[in-house]
Parts: structure tokens; C-alpha cells; sequence
């Protein structure tokens, strides 16, 4: 299966999480689903993901049923995020997302790695954890992915 990349808005993004942006007009912007309560703590991590060249296959999918995923770009230029709501290869969507953007992957919505574009990127990750895995990944058909330049 071929499904092309289309570029992130809030809109489109909204039934799998938040786009992350700063306001344009001076002032704050909350993001409430990205540190929503949970009887889990919320921790902080870093990550240095290694560059894809598109087309990108995909074979598996993982989603996390306790917790949701922020990432806030660091070092990023455009980056990959592929979302569905099930497993089932029909509902796989795929964005590029911007180097001044971050996203929140929802609790439970399944997803594919961090992706970054053609160079190497870092990102802090905010994620509830308690040591009790929360991991839960599947193997899918292979979904090649389409990103235009």
C-alpha cells in the first residue's frame, strides 16, 4: 500500500493529538492534552533520532494505552509522524511537520516512529510513565510512505 505524506495542520492532526506551535501574537497557548492528568508521573526524556530518506516502509505500528507522547523539536528540520486510530492499513495518515513544530500522539492512538527528514534530529519527549510497560506494537502490511521535497 502507497499513501503520500500531506503537510500537518491543527485541523487535520486534531483526531490523533495536538500540532504544537508558538502564538503568534505575544502571550501563552496551553495544550492541555499533552500533560493530561494520569495517576502516572510525567518524565522528561531527550532524543537523537537518525535521518530517513522518503520513501519510508512501514511494517509496524506501536501505541501506548496509558500514556500520551509530546514531542518538542530541539534540533529538527521537517519530520514524519504517522498516525491511525486502528491498526487497519485504511486508516493510516501520514504529515510533515515543520521544524518549529511540535505534536502530542493521544493516549491509545496508534503510530509509527519518530521520523526525521533527510537529517538527524533532537527532541524532548514528555511521556507518563511508572515503569510498568506500556508499549504495544503490531506488524502491518508494508505501507510505503511518500514525502514530497
Amino acid at each position: 500500500m502507497n499513501i503520500d505524506a500531506v503537510p500537518v495542520t491543527a485541523k487535520e492532526f486534531s483526531l490523533y493529538g495536538d500540532v504544537i506551535v508558538a502564538p503568534e501574537n505575544y502571550g501563552r497557548q496551553a495544550f492541555p492534552t499533552g500533560v493530561a492528568p494520569t495517576n502516572r508521573p510525567v518524565v522528561l526524556s531527550t532524543t537523537h533520532a537518525a535521518a530517513a530518506m522518503p520513501p519510508i516502509t512501514i511494517e509496524q505500528l506501536e501505541r501506548h494505552p496509558f500514556s500520551s507522547q509530546t514531542f518538542i523539536p530541539m534540533e529538527v528540520g521537517r519530520w514524519l509522524v504517522v498516525v491511525s486510530l486502528t491498526p487497519l492499513l485504511t486508516d493510516i495518515k501520514a504529515f510533515v511537520v515543520g521544524s518549529g513544530m511540535g505534536v502530542t500522539i493521544g493516549r491509545g492512538i496508534w503510530h509509527y516512529q519518530l521520523t526525521p527528514l533527510h537529517v538527524a534530529a533532537k527532541f524532548a519527549v514528555f511521556m507518563w510513565k511508572d515503569g510498568i510497560d506500556d508499549d504495544e506494537v503490531v506488524s502491518i502490511e508494508k505501507v510505503t510512505v511518500h514525502v514530497a521535497p
